[in-house]
């Protein structure tokens, strides 16, 4: 792993995230940070998987930082935390959906099935990671109103 090699990933992380931002029409002033946040996201998980981690728990663990970063940066620019969530889009396994439909149409169903379970676990696991940091987002609010009352 070298230094070319982050500056890749980060790089087209970066403009993966931008450029679907733009196809969806963020404000302007949402744009750069959910492609940063996108770009983090893909590099922590680029990191966990590089360790040997698996792409399950990197998945769940940048999903639940991009979730994280949204909220923060929600409160930071009185903005819904939705217009974040793009920071998502790096993470999508879309080759592993490719790899599944194109194994359904050559006949080979064992791999199909394989792979077409990896895509549901890599797509639950974001949608986990994405809730948890809500979950914990609305348990430190709910911590902070029961203190001051």
């Amino acid at each position: 792993m070298t230094f070319y090699h982050f500056f890749i990933q980060a790089t087209f992380s970066y403009l993966g995230t931008f450029t679907f931002g733009l196809f969806i029409n963020l404000p302007k002033k949402a744009l750069n940070i959910s492609s940063l946040i996108g770009m983090v996201g893909w590099i922590l998980y680029w990191f966990i998987f590089k360790f040997g981690y698996g792409s399950i728990l990197g998945n769940y663990l940048a999903a639940l930082l991009v979730g994280l970063l949204g909220i923060i940066f929600s409160f930071k620019k009185a903005m819904p935390s939705t217009m974040f969530s793009s920071g998502l889009v790096p993470l999508v396994p879309g080759a592993s959906g490719y790899q599944a439909l194109s194994a359904f149409i050559n006949g080979e169903t064992v791999l199909a099935i394989s792979k077409t379970t990896h895509v549901a676990m890599v797509a639950g696991a974001i949608a986990l990671g994405y809730v948890t940091a809500q979950m914990i987002v609305d348990l430190v609010n709910k911590k902070k109103k029961n203190s001051v009352s």
